[in-house]
This record gives structure tokens, C-alpha cells and sequence, in this order.
């Protein structure tokens, strides 16, 4: 990446930035993820994303614990494990050489009996021994110290009134304190890079419905994180990111990026096609002004497109407008104008016009219209894939030859609905 290709990058995850600053968000870390090669470069994004205002609750996951019996004698190993992969992150979280990431960031990691649980106790005719299942979250403690800008770290076990320590399900510990903290965000991460489809492609966005049709057929581990991440929606946190622990950067692409390096499971669209709001005006110049002054568009004063906002239909990513066009209906004469068809260029060729295109074509159906027509200079042979036939300006009603004062010598296209 060239120095000016990292300068816009960075100017570009400004919006990220304003959106994710205090945001809770609870990172999940799957069994393997403290002994990765790649861990201390998740300790140093980790330490990136809370010094950009984030609000950060760890939790680590020393081995995969299912909801077999745990006798009791186990539990001696077990903690003295789990206390040194916890000693281990509290030490990568305190390093500061120079010329390291993590310089001068004085990073403050609290770990504390934050969780209680209660025994399994009997299942089925046995007793499963040390097995836990989390009661209760001290919220109010956790809320404490993160207002106090540290990081809460959280081991899979937890303490009952009466004394006894339990090993708890890591995942299970992960979707009860989100939901109990209303986190904004459950990142996952293990060692899959995301939800896969068949040929091996990674899938960046799904919904909760459409996430539960891989379950099946996700590899051994990934069917976890898929259900986590679709009970942790259904549970009200927003958006559950599955990323790998092993990708470099890993974190910082998922939340700073407009595509990420994982799947990001949601109980809405990701992309979502959707009436123009008053925060979408800025998206929206964005997208028409560099058309405008090569005048593939009719230049419009932003005081205009403000004006017309009520006319415009976007489509959203992450809350960014990366497509938009506007349809101006003349009920009288049962026609009416598609202007301001425009794509981000980096979703440019993804069908985006196009969905635009039917939309305000099935709209202008329902507005009980005839014909939707469009003026353009240079798009003439994309608007003829999608039915419009070439038509002389004198073909429109009189209101809309009116307007081409605003236009420059382009062609007129119109569509029969």
C-alpha cells in the first residue's frame, strides 16, 4: 500500500471510528487463540480499538468445555491452567517498549469475580460434578470498570454464593454477558475465518435466518460460533462478527473496513435498500457531486437534493449510503422521472443501479404511473439492458420538456410499467 493509498484509508475510517467510540463491545477468544503465532497482533488491535473509545470486555476460552460431567478433581489442573493463559494476555496487554503499538498505552486489565454460576448438579441421573452454568453477571461492577477505561478480562469459571468455583461454557459465558451488558457488538474469534459456502468462499454478511441454514454443514467449531452468534442476536446484541484469530489485522479490517475479514451475522440486512433519511443527505452529495462535475448528472445545488430528499431511495451498508437514485412522479400526466442513479465506486458492477432501477420502477407502480423516463449523457446503453426504449424530448408531457433547462443535451429513455 502506497502512502497516499494509507492516508485515504485512514481518513475513511473516520465514520467507524465516530460510530464504534463508546460502543461495549465483548471479544469472545476461541480455545487456541493466546498460543496463535498471530496473538500478540490481536493483543496490539485490541489495544488499538479500546484507545479509539471502545469499551472492551475479553473473554478467553482455555479449552472447549461441552456439557459432559466434570469431576471435581479435574477442576485443580484446570484452574492452574487457566490462571497462566490469563497471567499470559494480562502480560501482553502490559507491554510498552518503544517503538511497540502498545507504547505509552497503559492499559489497565481487571479481572475479578464479575461472573457467579450455579452447579449443573444432576442430569439425566448423573452428576456433573464441577460443570457450571453462569446465574448471574455483576453488571453494575463491569460497567464500573470500563467507565474507568479498562479492559475487563474474564476466564470461562465462575464462583457460587456459597464458595464453589465451576467451569463454565465459554460460549455460553460470551452470550450471557453481551446481553447482560447490551453490547453493540460479540466479535468471535477462532480459528475459521467465517461462514463458507460450498466452494469455499467467504461469506461477509448474513442474516440470523440465513446463517442457521450453514449450520449443518459448517465445519467442526464453526457450527458453534454460527449458533452463538444467532442466539447472541436473537438475545438483542446488534451484530455478531465470527473472525479469525490467525488473520493478521484481523479486527482492525472487520470494524474499520467497509467489507471486513470475516462474516458478520445480524438479525437485519446488512445492505439495506431503504427511503432517504436527513443523516443520508451527506452519503448521498457524496456519491452524485464527482458525477455531477463530470457530467454524467444535471447539476443539483445541495439545497436542491435537500429539498428532494423525500424523492431519493438509498442503499445503506453499515450504515453508509453506497448507492442512490431519486424518483420524481408527475401524478397528472402518469409519468415520472428516475434522476440521481448513482454507486460508490467500490460497489460499482454489483447490481446495485440495478436493484435501484426496479425499485423505483415497482414505486412509480404503486403511485398508479404509466412510464418512468430518464435524461442521460453517457448511461444510455445500461438504462436500454434494463427496458428503456430511446425517445425524442417532445415525446413527454409538457411539465417534464419543461425541465430539461436543467439538462445538457442528453437523451431521453423511457420505460412502459
Amino acid at each position: 500500500m502506497s502512502s497516499a493509498d494509507t492516508i485515504d484509508w485512514f481518513r475513511n475510517t473516520a465514520p467507524y471510528i465516530n460510530t464504534h467510540r463508546g460502543t461495549t463491545v465483548v471479544v469472545g477468544l476461541r480455545a487456541g487463540a493466546v498460543s496463535q503465532d498471530n496473538f500478540i497482533n490481536v493483543v496490539h488491535d485490541l489495544a488499538l480499538m479500546q484507545s479509539l473509545g471502545m469499551r472492551l470486555v475479553v473473554i478467553h476460552e482455555h479449552a472447549y468445555l461441552n456439557s459432559a460431567p466434570l469431576p471435581q478433581e479435574a477442576m485443580g489442573p484446570m484452574l492452574a491452567e487457566i490462571a497462566s493463559e490469563r497471567s499470559q494476555i494480562e502480560r501482553m496487554f502490559s507491554m510498552g517498549l518503544p517503538n511497540s503499538p502498545l507504547h505509552n498505552a497503559k492499559l489497565r486489565v481487571i479481572s475479578g469475580n464479575f461472573v457467579t454460576a450455579r452447579p449443573a448438579g444432576v442430569l439425566k441421573g448423573v452428576d456433573h460434578g464441577a460443570l457450571g452454568v453462569v446465574r448471574h453477571v455483576d453488571v453494575a461492577g463491569m460497567s464500573h470498570a470500563l467507565d474507568g477505561a479498562a479492559i475487563c478480562l474474564l476466564s470461562a469459571v465462575a464462583h457460587s454464593p456459597a464458595g464453589d468455583v465451576f467451569a463454565v461454557n465459554a460460549l455460553e459465558l460470551m452470550q450471557v454477558v453481551a446481553r447482560s451488558l447490551a453490547a453493540e457488538k460479540l466479535i468471535v474469534m477462532s480459528e475459521h475465518e467465517g461462514v463458507m459456502t460450498e466452494d469455499g468462499s467467504l461469506i461477509r454478511q448474513l442474516t440470523v435466518d440465513a446463517a442457521r441454514n450453514y449450520m449443518a454443514h459448517a465445519a467442526d467449531g464453526m457450527d458453534d460460533n454460527i449458533a452463538l452468534a444467532c442466539k447472541a442476536c436473537g438475545d438483542g446484541v446488534p451484530r455478531v462478527h465470527l473472525v479469525s484469530y490467525a488473520c493478521d489485522g484481523g479486527l482492525i479490517k472487520e470494524l474499520y473496513t467497509h467489507d471486513g475479514a470475516g462474516t458478520l451475522i445480524s438479525s437485519d440486512e446488512y445492505e439495506q435498500m431503504v427511503a432517504a433519511q436527513g443523516h443520508d443527505l451527506a452519503g448521498i452529495l457524496e456519491l452524485v457531486r464527482p458525477l455531477q462535475q463530470e457530467g454524467v448528472l444535471v447539476e443539483r445545488t445541495n439545497e436542491q437534493v435537500a429539498a428532494d430528499l423525500q424523492h431519493f431511495t438509498v442503499i445503506t451498508k453499515d450504515s453508509r449510503v453506497i448507492a442512490c437514485a431519486a424518483l420524481y412522479p408527475n401524478t397528472a400526466d402518469a409519468i415520472g422521472e428516475i434522476a440521481c442513479v448513482a454507486t460508490h465506486p467500490d460497489y460499482r458492477d454489483s447490481g446495485h443501479g440495478e436493484r435501484l432501477i426496479e425499485k423505483l420502477v415497482e414505486t412509480a407502480r404503486e403511485l398508479h404511473l404509466k412510464q418512468v423516463y430518464v435524461r442521460t449523457t453517457q448511461t444510455g446503453h445500461w438504462f436500454r439492458e434494463l427496458g428503456f426504449q430511446p425517445v425524442e424530448q417532445t415525446a413527454l408531457p409538457s411539465a417534464e420538456q419543461a425541465k430539461s433547462s436543467r439538462d445538457r443535451n442528453s437523451n431521453t429513455l423511457i420505460r412502459a410499467i
